[in-house]
């Protein structure tokens, strides 16, 4: 793999905060610079290699909070149910929800949502968040996470929508923070994972 696309991947790692529900600017902005410079789309790379690899450049600059970079490459691969996913992520960090929504139609089950699925029930189950929650319509959703069989991106679609209303208790907030990070986890895992072959 790309020695800068390592640095990048793990200063992404390793961050000390969780990407926020709807982010005001990138995390850091030299971050920014450096992965717009990764040399990893050339006009060598066609067809499905291409689209590994700009999902890729979608995931790295939405993981450090960069929607408009990200969106610039989630658009040159909305045929893809991987650019479907980071499309319709990205558009519910900037708030755009029902445009989130049709993203996430479009990506349909796609494989990352098991991985997530599985990893945010198993945490709501086994931690104390639902007795540190308060009642309502936010600890509802995200307890309905731990029963449900496979991940609905809308429910928790409207459960940020709802969070970022300003109608519910800040304390719900780390909780959704959370959950989106292991989602951006696990696609992103799934993203690199899928252009490795490319990257070697």
């Amino acid at each position: 793999m790309n020695h800068e696309l390592t640095l990048i991947v793990e200063t992404l790692e390793s961050r000390q905060t969780l990407q926020a529900l709807m982010p005001k600017k990138a995390w850091d902005a030299a971050l920014d610079r450096r992965i717009a410079d990764l040399p990893l789309i050339t006009s060598r790379a066609a067809g499905r290699e291409q689209t590994e690899l700009v999902a890729l450049m979608a995931g790295l600059h939405l993981l450090n909070e960069s929607l408009d970079a990200s969106h610039s490459h989630a658009q040159e691969i909305e045929h893809d149910s991987t650019g479907a996913y980071w499309h319709g992520i990205m558009h519910r960090m900037e708030g755009d929800f029902s445009n989130g929504n049709y993203w996430f139609h479009n990506a349909g089950a796609h494989p990352a949502m098991r991985k997530l699925q599985e990893r945010a029930a198993d945490w709501i189950r086994n931690s104390t968040v639902l007795s540190d929650l308060p009642s309502g319509a936010v600890r509802d959703g995200i307890a309905a996470i731990a029963g449900q069989a496979r991940w609905n991106p809308n429910a928790f679609t409207s459960m940020v929508a709802l969070q970022e209303s300003g109608k519910v208790s800040e304390e719900t907030r780390g909780a959704l923070e959370y959950i989106q990070h292991l989602e951006l986890e696990a696609l992103f895992a799934y993203t690199l994972e899928a252009a490795r072959e490319r990257l070697s």
